[in-house]
């Protein structure tokens, strides 16, 4: 064979390679994903990545953590969540070994924050640990939960129900043993949605959170897709709301933040930074002008930080001042709530 023929085929192979490639990104991927409900749970929800992948829940300290708790509750449909609850730092000296006291010290009167985590991963993982830290050296305690199909709770199919669900069943809990102690929730990521989503309907039952600390938010679930970088490559096809963005929706994974927070009445703050590539911080700005537009006489704040720190999506626990940014918006929330 010539060189010519032989440039010739290789040209050929390498062209066909490509269009198989092609082929898949852009037709057969879309098409399994349109009808795959499963396909679509585990990407948005990621219960099935847990890093590290061996924990032991039931030695916190293992993982640095002072005066931690490792205990299950039992929701209303009869699934088990795994909890971690950190001691605040100025009860550490004198309760710390005692674990049959730290249910009772959630009337102590330091504020509690019931942490809602993001896709993937666990109560444990170590961006996670460092916040614990942070809502531990300002004196609050901490209620890290770990909803249905995530570490060591029941294993069921995941949905926005049921994440939901176990975010307001978390928050009775506490509420029925705070004895009127401040309950503040704090969620990272899709932790934002579920929090947002789930503290609206405890609002609608009469339970008033003290306030929402909302990290890396978006505004809904769709604008998430749209902007996520494993999506640009498919934004611009015409099929793209059809194959990825409807059949999500017919799924019931909505996340609407920005329709859940309106008309509600507790204090928001919005942390997000710049250099944000899971989530854009335009979205989390697009929802404090949102909430500022929609929620009248009700404090909402927002904190952008600049791309120099290279906190991205989760490490603004990182911030030297996020416990006092927390403390005073923490303090002024409880200052400003109706007696």
């Amino acid at each position: 064979m010539t060189f010519k023929g032989c440039m010739k085929r290789t040209c050929c192979i390498t062209s066909s390679f490509f269009a198989i490639i092609l082929f898949l990104v852009f037709i057969i991927i879309p098409i399994v994903f349109r009808y795959s409900p499963s396909l679509q749970r585990g990407m948005i929800f990621l219960n099935y990545v847990r890093m590290p992948s061996s924990v032991n829940y039931s030695h916190p300290e293992m993982y640095g953590i002072r005066g931690t708790r490792n205990f299950h509750i039992k929701t209303n449909d009869n699934m088990t969540l795994g909890v971690w609850h950190v001691l605040p730092r100025n009860l550490l000296e004198k309760y710390e070994d005692d674990n049959s006291t730290y249910e009772q010290l959630l009337s102590h009167g330091e504020p509690i924050v019931i942490y809602m985590h993001g896709n993937s991963g666990t109560r444990a993982n170590e961006h996670r640990v460092q916040l614990y830290h942070v809502l531990q050296d300002i004196n609050c305690h901490v209620i890290a939960v770990d909803y249905r199909s995530y570490a060591d709770s029941t294993d069921v199919e995941v949905s926005e129900l049921g994440v939901v669900t176990d975010a307001m069943e978390m928050f009775r809990w506490v509420h029925k043993r705070a004895n009127g102690t401040p309950i503040f929730g704090w969620g990272h990521s899709l932790g934002t949605g579920i929090g947002a989503h789930a503290y609206s309907l405890l609002e609608k039952e009469g339970l008033y959170p003290n306030g929402l600390i909302l990290e890396a938010p978006f505004t809904k679930m769709s604008d998430e897709i749209r902007e996520y970088p494993l999506t640009k490559i498919h934004r611009l096809l015409p099929w793209f709301e059809f194959f990825i963005i409807e059949p999500v929706e017919k799924n019931n994974i909505i996340f609407d933040t920005e329709t859940n927070l309106m008309n509600t009445k507790m204090p928001i703050l919005i942390l997000h930074a710049r250099d944000d590539i899971v989530i854009p911080y335009q979205l989390g700005e697009k929802l404090y002008k949102h909430l500022l537009e929609t929620r009248k006489n009700v404090n909402t704040e927002l904190v952008l930080y600049d791309k120099h720190f290279k906190y991205g999506h989760k490490h603004i626990c990182k911030d030297k001042e996020l416990g006092n940014r927390t403390r005073k918006f923490i303090n002024e929330s409880i200052n400003n709530s109706p007696q």
